[in-house]
């Protein structure tokens, strides 16, 4: 159907069915909870638009119009996205410390980025991966996600996305050596949550800019994210997409969703002395049982080829986390980390933490 008549036929007075009407209803109540907004009264500048996987289109009714938005399947270049996904365009830096203008120390630690081989990425993604690109158009801003992929094992996710606007976001609104966000400048908020019926839903993440492929205009991210509590990768994501004032207050709301997949494997890792399950170990990340997570100094991957993968190491100040979240309290603890490269668990022989090493068979 062209574009034109798709919205001549959105504009005429239908009967929405039930089954939409509760799905919008849903969707609504799920943005209204997680960011504590309210139903607007009499505020013009707040414009709150709802999306719904049970419609392409629908119709979003805000304090001064009505507009649609429209989910666009798109086309994506996949081994460009997949190697995004994994790091290829982030930067490695050393070690570092300094004291900003108000005498305010900061402390990078080093962090090392790994080339990616696109067959393994390929090989170990493939069949996870979405179809196809999501677009979105909110306003002036453009908002695609090339590709994602969900470990309900470890709990951990991966979401490649695309915004873009005319005009870019906001001179220094982008650390461009660190591949970080200014979110002094940068007025976007968009946050990831599970679909599935849990208690907690919402993702704990960090952002990271492509650097290779980002410009004033157009930033390409990648949110690499975690979350306990039992969520499925088939039940797909919610997006929540914040513009923010400069006072923060949210100047539009856009709530959206992305389809189910089918969830990264997950190699189980036991403990030698119990023989109980200590951690789940994936492609890009792992989930560890632990007494204390704040105790966790070392943990290091060793390969079938002698290399090894040092994911964090305090005692060197090496940092190759992408995100780590933990959960639980002491002695039961859980920590989930999203590695800052990909891993092929075929190829792990043993996960050392601090000292203690767990064989992987």
């Amino acid at each position: 159907m062209e574009e034109q008549k798709l919205y001549e036929c959105l504009g005429q007075a239908l009967e929405v069915p039930d089954v939409v009407n509760q799905k919008l209803e849903q969707t609504y109540d799920k943005l209204t909870r997680r960011k504590g907004l309210e139903k607007p009264h009499g505020r013009p500048a707040v414009r709150t638009a709802l999306i719904a996987a049970a419609a392409i289109a629908v119709l979003c009714v805000t304090a001064t119009a009505a507009y649609y938005l429209v989910r666009q399947n798109v086309e994506v270049d996949m081994p460009q996205t997949v190697q995004g996904l994994v790091g290829q365009g982030q930067p490695s830096w050393e070690r570092m410390e300094v004291y900003d203008e108000a005498g305010h120390l900061i402390y990078w630690p080093r962090r090392d980025m790994a080339q990616v081989d696109e067959g393994q990425a390929q090989a170990l993604l493939g069949d996870c991966l979405p179809g196809s690109g999501y677009r979105w158009q909110i306003e002036d801003y453009s908002f695609t996600v090339e590709g994602y992929v969900l470990d309900e094992h470890t709990g951990t996710a991966k979401i490649y996305y695309v915004v873009e606007r005319p005009g870019g976001f906001g001179a220094d609104a982008v650390d461009w050596e660190r591949g970080f966000l200014n979110y002094a400048v940068y007025k976007l908020d968009i946050t990831f949550s599970a679909l599935s019926d849990v208690e907690t839903d919402w993702f704990g993440s960090h952002t990271f800019v492509d650097v290779s492929r980002s410009t004033e205009e157009k930033l390409c991210l990648v949110e690499s994210a975690a979350r306990d509590g039992g969520w499925r990768a088939e039940d797909g994501l919610h997006i929540d997409f914040t513009v923010r004032g400069e006072d923060g207050e949210a100047l539009l709301t856009a709530g959206l969703e992305l389809p189910g997949l089918k969830s990264l494997p997950a190699q189980s890792v036991s403990d030698p002395a119990s023989g109980a399950p200590v951690l789940e170990l994936s492609a890009i990340g792992l989930a560890l049982k632990c007494t204390d997570i704040d105790q966790v100094d070392n943990i290091t991957l060793d390969f079938a080829d002698g290399s090894r993968y040092v994911v964090q190491d305090s005692a060197s100040g090496l940092d190759n986390r992408d995100y780590a979240l933990g959960t639980g309290e002491s002695p039961d603890m859980v920590l989930q980390v999203v590695f800052n490269r990909l891993v092929d668990p075929s190829q792990v022989t043993a996960v050392t933490v601090d000292g203690q090493r767990y064989a992987v068979s």
